[in-house]
């Protein structure tokens, strides 16, 4: 089977699916944040719940979990944006993929080669890209423009709790490591801590977490919503105010720009001439 659009042929083993636009302002209008989703579905399957799950199962997309987890390649992808991206030349600040997929979808080669296509064309109109990921940045997408950047996500460093809350996912040591190429190659990198889980449903210390990711730009942390447990463990608005205020306060002290919860405008403090040894020396990742 053929990618439409894609400069190659190659094997393609998801189903394909067409769509109407690829592009959309994210925000408030006139922000310059633009967001495209080049994938129906994802395989990480993960059981917070997933709120992208969660919106396109409302809105129709997508009938079950179990068709959501066998993800769809917009055949079209390539088309609508040579038709939309010379719009939003000048006037788009960045595109960001995606909030409704993952752009490098763990063992999906299909959804990463067409993302790699898309950002070379976003890039061709001097359009960076931001992306996210719970996946493996690879290192082709580390040759192209150096005004993209890159994230993962990243809410724990224990490899039960990947298992458990997001199966299809990479093992957080090559998530990681991933990220850390993409920085010491000079990219902006950026870490969501997003949706951190409470004490009831993973007990865990976010220090260790942190430091992981010590030589990102940036940390987000967010609380976990749309789970009842989370509204089950005593004092839970506290423990998400105080956490935040550990991680924003931690974050201050290695230089590293925060946002989310308890964030505040707080003194940025030069960053540390070398990074902490790796917390994964012997460990792996999401």
């Amino acid at each position: 089977m053929t990618c439409p659009g894609c400069e190659r042929q190659y094997d393609v083993f998801m189903d394909l699916v067409i769509r109407k636009s690829l592009i959309y302002p994210m925000g408030a209008s006139g922000t310059g944040a633009y967001a495209a989703t080049h994938v129906l579905g994802c395989s990480h399957g993960c059981r917070f719940p997933c709120y992208a799950f969660l919106m396109m199962q409302r809105f129709g997309k997508v009938a079950s979990y179990e068709e959501w987890c066998r993800p769809r390649l917009v055949a079209n992808t390539m088309q609508l944006a040579q038709k939309e991206l010379p719009r939003l030349r000048g006037k788009a600040h960045y595109v960001h993929l995606s909030f409704a997929t993952d752009a490098f979808m763990y063992r999906h080669p299909e959804v990463t080669s067409l993302t790699l296509q898309l950002m070379r064309l976003i890039n061709s109109y001097d359009i960076p890209v931001h992306t996210l990921t719970k996946g493996i940045i690879p290192t082709e997408a580390l040759q192209l423009s150096h005004e993209n950047r890159f994230g993962i996500t990243l809410v724990s460093i224990d490899e039960g709790f990947r298992k458990r809350y997001e199966p299809g996912t990479a093992p957080y040591a090559e998530r990681v490591a991933g990220l850390r190429r993409a920085h010491d190659l000079g990219f902006h990198c950026f870490v969501n801590m997003e949706p951190y889980p409470t004490p009831n449903i993973w007990q865990q210390d976010i220090v260790p977490l942190l430091g992981a990711v010590s030589f990102a730009d940036e940390i987000r942390l967010g609380q976990l919503n749309y789970n009842d447990a989370v509204k089950q463990y005593p004092g839970w608005r506290a423990f998400y105010r105080g956490t935040g205020a550990l991680a924003r306060d931690w974050c201050a002290s290695q230089g590293i720009a925060y946002e989310g919860i308890s964030a505040a405008d707080v003194r940025r403090a030069s960053r540390a001439a070398a990074d902490p040894e790796s917390l994964f020396d012997s460990k792996s990742e999401t």
